[in-house]
């Protein structure tokens, strides 16, 4: 992986499942992937119900996965956030993530 990136997703997927619905199940996304570099700025654009709020809570650590892998990069290693311990995700969040 390039020096450069500081997000990396790969095959990620997400869905719910409404309990009290039977157990219906919402895919919200599949096999996506990103990269974020350093110092770069991106947009997550689309309609209502597309799945931007997700992604995000996924990436910062509050949604777990279905599949695939949201690295970080911190200190000079990567931290897959899919399968980060707890602790682990809140010690990025202080030091190195953030959302508005």
């Amino acid at each position: 992986m390039s020096d450069k990136l500081m997000i990396q997703v790969a095959g990620l997927s997400k869905g719910f499942t409404l309990h009290t619905q039977g157990g219906a199940e919402i895919p919200v996304f599949a096999d996506l992937q990103l990269q974020v570099a350093a110092g770069e700025c991106l947009c997550l654009h689309g309609p209502s119900g597309s799945g931007k709020s997700t992604l995000l809570r996924s990436l910062y650590g509050n949604y777990r996965v279905q599949q695939g892998q949201i690295l970080l990069r911190y200190q000079q290693q990567w931290i897959d956030l899919a399968t980060a311990e707890p602790f682990s995700v809140l010690r990025l969040r202080r030091a190195h993530l953030g959302y508005v």
